[in-house]
């Protein structure tokens, strides 16, 4: 009986790893798979940048472009956030024009999102990588900005 016993807790035992291997194993490749779509996505948004770019250069009716190429929205900022600390966080991607937080008029206080001007388009292509990054504790959105319709 006791031979069976230790049998059996030597299975379990055996079952145990195993169970915490795989499930090792299962977050590993989880985590490597969410990698993978970030980078994806990110691919995602130049392709789509790019074809609508190309889109509007081709069609003749448009006059103007609502994207502009090398001004990024970031929404999401930390309320206290300053201007110079954004500039900080995306300039290892080119060289900022301006940046801007705009504030709400009546209580001079931050409306939790901004704007970025890179001198280049290829720079603000790649700053798009920060798109769900950390900022001062907050997952940031970062896009291609539109013109506001009218």
């Amino acid at each position: 009986m006791a031979s069976g016993l230790n049998l059996f807790v030597y299975g379990a035992v055996i079952a145990f790893a195993m169970m915490f291997w795989c499930s090792f194993r299962s977050k590993a490749m989880l985590k490597q798979l969410q990698q993978k779509l970030a980078n994806l996505t990110v691919e995602v948004k130049r392709i789509n940048h790019i074809l609508t770019t190309l889109q509007s250069h081709s069609d003749a009716g448009r006059s103007e472009e609502d994207i502009d190429e090398t001004k990024l929205y970031i929404g999401n900022i930390d309320y206290a956030a300053s201007e110079d600390e954004l500039a900080a966080h995306f300039a290892k991607f080119g060289q900022i024009e301006t940046v801007n937080i705009p504030v709400d008029r009546y209580t001079g206080k931050a409306r939790g999102f901004g704007f970025i001007t890179f001198k280049r388009v290829a720079d603000a292509i790649r700053a798009m990588d920060l798109d769900g990054s950390d900022f001062k504790g907050r997952q940031i959105q970062v896009n291609f900005a539109r013109e506001r319709a009218m």
